[in-house]
């Protein structure tokens, strides 16, 4: 601080109670600003839900159906013996 007189200085008695309230100040704008950032995020995402919604309700496609096997055929037999002697 070169040329710069320490008379022009203020001087604070209750420096740490000045630190204090900065310190809240700042944490309350930080608070401020992550509510009103989460807030923003929370409304976007609910447009693109509903988006999402309508999407899906256009796109309605039925799955074709799976293949039949051989299983689908015949009985079941519980664990019992399956040739039944033929």
């Amino acid at each position: 601080m070169l040329g710069t007189p320490s008379s022009s200085w203020q001087f604070d008695p209750e420096i740490e109670k000045t630190a204090r309230a900065i310190r809240k100040v700042v944490r309350l704008a930080k608070e401020a600003a992550r509510l009103a950032a989460l807030e923003k995020r929370v409304s976007e995402e609910e447009v693109s839900e509903e988006e999402e919604i309508q999407e899906m309700a256009e796109n309605v496609n039925n799955p074709p159906q799976s293949r039949r096997t051989l299983g689908d055929y015949g009985q079941r037999n519980n664990g019992e013996v399956a040739n039944l002697g033929f």
